[in-house]
């Protein structure tokens, strides 16, 4: 490895030091260098012509120069025979040939180090640079295995996922989505509700989380700017900046009979779940939950008409009690409220069940059950997501609507 200086100032103290140490040392001593056969002073250009290269070495060159007259002059001797005298001017020569040719020689070595010094650095960062690519591929790779390990592994939650949809009746399809959306997307206040034919009111199916930002209505009011995207595209729909303060995180469509039936409303949610491959999931969960509602009530209508008085919607005794089970078990499972009212009427004998349909339905929401038990003339009521006090306001409506009709209740 050649020496190198960077700092000028040194160089120069470095020569003046050893030529100072020289002279001193010369003429404390009376050693007479400069008559010596082999001159000292060589030796001290050579020095730095080879060690800092040419413009050192002819720096060193002259202050020897210099000292060599000075120790001429100091003995009393002729300078001028320094000029002069082919003897004392070959010293001269050979002193300047020296800090030349050596100066030369060094200066170009140590131009080709710095050079191939320069190309180290530049292989260094190179290399440096490669490193930090490597290491990002491999990074790269990692992820992209991580990625395809989380792909096969959403390959079975999707399967599982259908499995668990899979079921004979809507409501426990609900029961089910409920469960699976908030599990899969770290949802903790998030409901379903079935969308009346106006498109203006929502009637809660099941809820799971904070009632005041899930209440049993929901009024669609001009200005909701996220549902009328919602009806719009028909897709899941996230709220904007634009949109109102109290507006939902997410809501997405439940579609059967080719039109929104049903819809899913998130308020919280975690955000690292809204990627755009966790909201293809959640479509394709809403696409399987949508297909089995709807096979799932055409083939409850055709297991259900038997349960049924013929030409309505009133189911026995029996059956309603079923119904009613259901949702004890959804109202111990989400903590979900829901009412069941009866009332006797004393003559119902000259209406029929089609008719007491056709007058109870207007007082009804899409989402309520009737029952009836002909031995008792009690008509029976299940009003999912209503609370206690509020199912007394409905039974009165009922009992005003049959006594305008004629009827006549005894509780």
């Amino acid at each position: 490895m050649i020496y190198t200086q960077k700092n000028t100032l040194r160089k120069l103290i470095e020569v003046i030091v050893v030529i100072s140490l020289i002279g001193i040392s010369d003429q404390l001593f009376q050693l007479h260098l400069t008559t010596w056969e082999l001159d000292p002073l060589f030796f001290f250009v050579l020095l730095f012509s080879l060690r800092y290269g040419l413009t050192m070495g002819l720096l060193g060159f002259f202050l020897a120069l210099i000292y060599h007259m000075m120790a001429i002059g100091f003995n009393g001797g002729d300078i001028y025979l320094l000029f002069y005298d082919m003897s004392e001017a070959s010293w001269i020569l050979f002193s300047l040939l020296l800090a030349i040719i050596c100066g030369l020689y060094s200066t170009s070595f140590q131009e080709r180090y710095e050079s191939l010094h320069y190309r180290h650095d530049e292989l260094k960062d190179e290399n440096e640079q490669l490193t930090e690519a490597i290491k990002l591929l491999e990074h790269s790779q990692k992820t992209m295995q991580e990625k395809m390990l989380e792909s096969e592994h959403s390959l079975t939650r999707i399967y599982q996922v259908g499995k668990a949809l899979d079921q004979s009746s809507p409501e426990l399809i609900r029961n089910e989505a409920i469960t699976i959306i908030s599990n899969l997307f770290k949802a903790k206040e998030l409901a379903i509700y079935h969308l009346d034919s106006s498109k203006r009111t929502l009637r809660l199916h099941i809820r799971k989380g904070d009632s005041n930002h899930l209440p049993q209505t929901v009024f669609i009011e001009e200005d909701s700017a996220v549902y009328k995207r919602l009806f719009r595209n028909k897709t899941i729909t996230l709220r904007t900046i634009e949109d109102e303060n109290d507006s939902p995180v997410l809501v997405g469509p439940i579609i059967y009979d080719n039109q929104i039936k049903e819809v899913l409303v998130i308020y919280q949610v975690d955000f690292a779940k809204l990627t755009t491959y966790e909201i293809q999931i959640m479509s394709l969960v809403l696409d399987w939950m949508s297909s089995r509602i709807e096979k799932a009530t055409e083939l409850e209508l055709k297991e259900e008409k038997i349960k049924m008085f013929q030409g309505t919607n009133i189911y026995f005794k029996e059956a309603f009690e079923h119904k009613v089970q259901i949702q004890k078990k959804r109202s111990e499972e989400f903590d979900q409220s829901f009412s069941v009212i009866h009332v006797q009427f004393a003559k119902f004998d000259q209406i029929t069940p089609v008719e007491a349909e056709i007058i109870l339905r207007s007082y009804l929401r899409e989402i309520d059950i009737m029952g009836y038990d002909p031995s008792e003339n009690i008509f029976s009521f299940l009003l999912p997501g209503t609370a206690p006090e509020n199912a007394e306001i409905v039974k009165e409506r009922i009992k005003n609507a049959f006594t305008e009709k004629g009827g006549m209740h005894v509780g």
